[in-house]
């Protein structure tokens, strides 16, 4: 009973989570759209894979966010004149959307970061090899925790589930971090480049706060991750309410980035989407210090 009763009290911390980390994500997602629709650093397909980017992950997380308010509602309302109605359940159509929109979350958000360190890496891919097999078996595991979960009966907590689930969430962290980790990398090597060191480096910082975003963005999903696989993988009750949490960082996070970058407040969406790549060929033709008035140039011309 105290079993029971504990469970769902997580599960009503968990709703109570959800509910507040959706308006501060409606919040983040209008303000980062406006944002990117007037910003003039940048256009083309980069400006249209970000907005679309955002109404995709806006339409899925609100989707989530109204089928777990309305199993809430079959949870603590529902099923205290009826207890069967809960577990009859388990296994609807509604758990099904409920559970598919938060794996899908978890996708987008992930691909978000890909196809940053894509970007970032133009022309040399192979680098962002490794990051590309771990989201592809993100993928894998996620489709076999649906195939699970969508079983009759299926609850969180299963051993079927936990084998399927454990990996999936642990792929998902991996890729993250380790995307970001080149993607810091890169700016950071780009950086001692264009500058080198002393005073001009020190007066045109331009990829350190786009370095920090990136640092915070990870952190954020990562920890709320790292916290919630071993709860998950022992099917400890307080699970729940960082499951709320994970599911809502995953979609913040990769708007930081954005927010920032289109907003003018870090380097211009412009600077993040061209191809470093591209920008340092200039080095190898005429050297180090060819290619330091160019990118003085390119850093003058943004806002301060």
């Amino acid at each position: 009973m105290s079993g029971s009763l504990t469970a769902a009290r997580m599960s009503y911390a968990a709703a109570l989570v959800g509910a507040f980390t959706y308006g501060l994500y409606v919040a983040i997602a209008l303000y980062t759209f406006a944002q990117v629709c007037k910003s003039a650093c940048h256009r083309g397909l980069g400006k249209r894979i970000l907005a679309g980017w955002i109404v995709t992950t806006f339409v899925v997380q609100t989707v989530y966010f109204v089928s777990a308010s309305k199993w809430s509602e079959i949870e603590f309302v529902e099923s205290a004149s009826d207890p069967g109605v809960f577990a009859g359940e388990l296994s609807s159509r509604l758990a099904l959307l409920k559970d598919t929109c938060y794996t899908v979350i978890i996708w987008l958000a992930d691909a978000f970061i890909l196809y940053r360190a894509t970007v970032i890496y133009s022309g040399q891919l192979y680098v962002v090899s490794l990051p590309a097999l771990l989201y592809l078996g993100s993928l894998a595991a996620g489709i076999g925790l649906l195939v699970e979960t969508a079983k009759p009966g299926a609850a969180f907590g299963q051993a079927s589930v936990i084998d399927f689930g454990t990996p999936f969430w642990s792929l998902s962290v991996s890729m993250n971090v380790l995307s970001t980790v080149l993607i810091v990398g890169r700016l950071l090597h780009r950086r001692d480049v264009f500058y080198g060191t002393g005073e001009r480096r020190r007066r045109y910082r331009l990829y350190e706060v786009e370095t920090a975003v990136f640092l915070e963005s990870a952190a954020l999903y990562a920890i709320c991750a790292i916290v919630y696989i071993p709860m998950f993988s022992k099917d400890i009750p307080l699970q729940f309410p960082f499951s709320a949490l994970l599911g809502s960082a995953a979609s913040i996070a990769p708007h930081f980035i954005i927010v920032r970058m289109a907003s003018g407040r870090s380097t211009q969406m412009e600077v993040s989407l061209i191809s470093l790549q591209e920008r340092g060929r200039s080095e190898t033709a005429n050297g180090r210090e060819s290619a330091v008035p160019g990118a003085v140039r390119l850093i003058r011309s943004f806002p301060k």
